[in-house]
């Protein structure tokens, strides 16, 4: 169907359907690689602009564009169990319900969610701009991370953790981990790092023989997993973690001379 709320000049297709919450910039790049979007029956090239003419279609269906919104950016905080898949992109209501998310004109986008075995604090937006921008500068962000192991650790471990800075040749930062040892075989580890996704983490560990049962993200930059918020459940960003997360994610963007 013709597309609404799109500036007379026209906009970059990639663009126009993050910021509309259809899905995130690298989404449509990859919808227009694998032939799935269509721009008036024909697949467009990678930031083609889209007028208020053209008709939008994914995977044979007609993609919906409203007025731009006046409504303030939607952000929530979700705290995720392990095992439970966080998979927004089928962009349906079914998973927005399955999850006990509210409901969203557009579709909810997570923002450097963690693996499907991991769990805990997750970020939801139903800007796909705000999510692209939070991306982009999640590298300077510190998350902590609390993990469940089970095995010999050792001091000696926990030190030579701290002093990583690769796994199987990929970077990683760990910039603190506190051992608290446990009486029988499992122990907990808080680890706070930058630029390390857990799967580092996991197989880091998981080379010298411990065996993280368990992995939660408890904070992602100035945003911290409260205890008032169960499992399951989301709950709307505030004002100040809003600003907060928005002023690092500022600093982090930063031309560097």
């Amino acid at each position: 169907m013709p597309a609404r709320g799109v500036p007379p000049e026209g906009e970059r297709v990639q663009k126009l359907l993050s910021a509309a919450g259809i899905g995130s910039r690298r989404d449509v790049e990859r919808w227009i690689r694998e032939r799935r979007l269509k721009i008036n029956d024909e697949v467009p090239a990678l930031g083609a602009r889209l007028t208020a003419r053209d008709r939008i279609t994914l995977d044979g269906r007609p993609v919906r564009l409203h007025a731009a919104k006046t409504n303030e950016t939607r952000i929530l905080l979700f705290h995720r169990s392990p095992g439970e898949a966080l998979d927004m992109k089928a962009a349906t209501s079914r998973a927005a319900e399955h999850l006990k998310l509210p409901r969203s004109s557009g579709r909810w986008l997570a923002i450097q969610p963690m693996p499907p075995v991991d769990g805990g604090l997750e970020i939801l937006t139903d800007d796909g701009t705000w999510a692209h921008r939070v991306s982009r500068g999640s590298h300077a962000l510190t998350v902590d991370f609390v993990l469940r192991m089970r095995g010999p650790l050792k001091d000696d471990l926990v030190e030579e953790f701290r002093a990583a800075t690769d796994c199987e040749g990929e970077s990683m930062s760990i910039i603190e981990a506190t051992a608290k040892y446990g009486e029988g075989f499992n122990h907990w580890l808080n680890v706070t790092a930058r630029a390390t996704r857990s799967a580092q983490v996991r197989h880091w560990w998981a080379a010298r023989g411990i065996i993280v049962s368990r992995l939660m993200r408890v904070r992602f930059g100035p945003v911290h997993l409260s205890r008032d918020l169960p499992r399951g459940h989301s709950r709307a960003m505030t004002s100040a973690e809003r600003n907060a997360l928005n002023n690092e994610i500022a600093a982090a963007l930063l031309p560097h001379a």
